[in-house]
């Protein structure tokens, strides 16, 4: 049982010994970084972990490379490690709607400076701040970027980030990407990048074999669902997760490690729009669907949010994994979606095949 004082780099060694990771030389070198701002934190910090109270704070981490190298992993075992309090862990798209409201808010109370209120805000919820899988694809992120996160980290805030692409990657051509520069240069000088070099990609190898179409859906299916989640968040615990689009709330019970296991009901029986599906699709890697129903014409709606769920995951590059009432080519029985839904039939079973051995 891993140790409730245990440092980020014995929680990773606990698990390597315990079977349920294999040792990387990629991620080993991460977490040593990790090991190492764990360690500088604690020796400026007070026991109430407020941190570097004397002093500048201490640099910061940004973590990228390939899908499933295990990034959020690392970053969930260097955040856990952490006392509870002065800390705050978010997905980087929750983060940047976070920031939005917030100047939006500021501004309808004429404050002087919308953006540093925001900072100021958002600090208060913890200085150190840990986001993941930080990709830039707003021009509305893109233009406040670079003033929030100088005002951040002028209010002490320390970052550890994850993303796909180093810095210089970040808003590749997108509009006005001379205003984000400035941001770039910030990253490149104030927090220590950290390339998880090539390897292998750890939900390929617990995915490689299985069918991502599981049927029928009963008690030994969902057993087999709940094992694979499980094995997925590499022994975290689920965790609940509200995600806004445009100003409403998704509820999702069960998440971890940018994986999210769900019953169809719900995210094809709520009143969910195409667009909340991209948001949906952008915040996690994949899905576990559960007790997907046959869809016939008396099921219209709900066909018609599952078929927009599978085009977003699609289009994304996210997998998704599902038990249903009857086999892939079954499960639509109606008429109404009839020719629309060849092309999600084909497109469940091109996302099958990521399942598959290479």
């Amino acid at each position: 049982m891993t140790g409730a004082n245990d440092t980020p780099l014995k929680k990773y060694q606990r698990l390597i010994s315990s079977g349920k990771l294999v040792p990387d030389e990629g991620q080993a070198f991460a977490m040593k970084a990790l090991d190492a701002l764990y360690s500088q934190i604690k020796k400026t910090a007070k026991k109430s972990w407020q941190f570097w109270s004397t002093g500048s704070p201490p640099d910061g981490l940004y973590l990228y490379g390939g899908v499933g190298r295990g990034k959020t992993m690392l970053m969930d075992l260097f955040y856990s490690a952490c006392p509870a309090g002065d800390k705050q862990r978010l997905h980087f798209h929750d983060f940047m709607a976070q920031a939005h409201n917030l100047i939006n808010q500021a501004r309808k109370e004429n404050v002087d400076d919308p953006i540093e209120t925001a900072a100021k805000l958002i600090i208060q919820q913890g200085r150190l701040v840990c986001f993941d899988e930080m990709e830039v694809r707003d021009i509305a992120d893109a233009m406040i970027i670079s003033r929030l996160f100088a005002s951040l980290w002028q209010n002490g805030m320390v970052l550890v980030a994850t993303s796909n692409r180093q810095p210089d990657g970040l808003y590749e051509n997108g509009l006005h990407r001379d205003r984000f520069i400035p941001f770039i240069n910030q990253l490149n000088a104030k927090i220590q990048l950290i390339d998880i070099q090539a390897g292998d990609d750890f939900r390929k190898q617990i995915l490689a074999g299985i069918d991502g179409w599981i049927y029928p859906f009963n008690d030994t299916a969902k057993a087999k669902l709940d094992d694979l989640f499980r094995r997925l968040l590499q022994d975290r615990d689920p965790q609940p997760e509200i995600i806004m689009s445009s100003g409403r709330q998704i509820i999702l019970a069960n998440t971890g490690a940018d994986i999210a296991l769900v019953h169809f009901d719900e995210l094809c029986r709520t009143a969910l729009a195409a667009g909340d599906f991209l948001i949906i699709a952008d915040r996690f890697k994949g899905l576990i669907m559960q007790n997907v129903p046959l869809l016939g014409d008396d099921q219209r709606d709900a066909a018609r949010r599952f078929m927009w769920l599978v085009d977003a995951l699609y289009d994304r590059g996210r997998f998704l994994i599902i038990g249903a009432a009857a086999a892939r080519d079954q499960i639509y029985t109606g008429e109404d979606w009839q020719f629309e839904f060849s092309r999600t039939l084909s497109r469940l079973t091109q996302m099958s095949r990521y399942h598959l051995p290479e």
